[in-house]
């Protein structure tokens, strides 16, 4: 009985996999947004995104580009952050979800330029993942220093 139990607690292959590109998309989509708050979603914007996810994921470039085709339509087809920060507040540990926020940062700043919408709109999604008026600031100033 315990030989079946612990079989349906196990997690398949295939739902492991799903988990990680769901994850994906909703770190790629909360990429896409702060990238787009400001209306200027400029070239090094799009380029440093692309480079959080093939970092943060070890993708291939293709994969990432059409991860983050998928995102844009995600993003721009949605009407709140809450359901891709469910995804990553689910899968995610704090440290993790500090990871997010580092990427978030590193996109933001990635054009030498932090619009106030770039700010607030990071703040807002701190807030969601449950990281720290603290860790945000911290993580901000280490992405600047880098």
């Amino acid at each position: 009985m315990w030989g079946k139990i612990s079989k349906l607690l196990k997690v398949s292959p295939a739902a492991a996999e799903t988990k990680g590109q769901e994850l994906q998309l909703a770190t790629a989509a909360l990429l896409v947004h702060v990238s787009q708050v400001d209306d200027d979603f400029s070239e090094s914007e799009r380029t440093a995104l692309l480079a959080c996810l093939k970092e943060e994921f070890s993708l291939a470039p293709d994969v990432a580009q059409q991860i983050l085709v998928d995102a844009e339509i995600k993003e721009n087809d949605s009407t709140c952050l809450y359901k891709f920060t469910k995804v990553i507040t689910k899968e995610l540990d704090n440290e993790g979800r500090q990871d997010i926020i580092r990427l978030l940062w590193r996109v933001a700043l990635s054009d030498s330029h932090l619009d106030n919408f770039e700010a607030n709109v990071l703040a807002k999604i701190a807030g969601l993942l449950g990281v720290s008026t603290e860790d945000r600031i911290r993580i901000k100033h280490e992405v600047q220093g880098a």
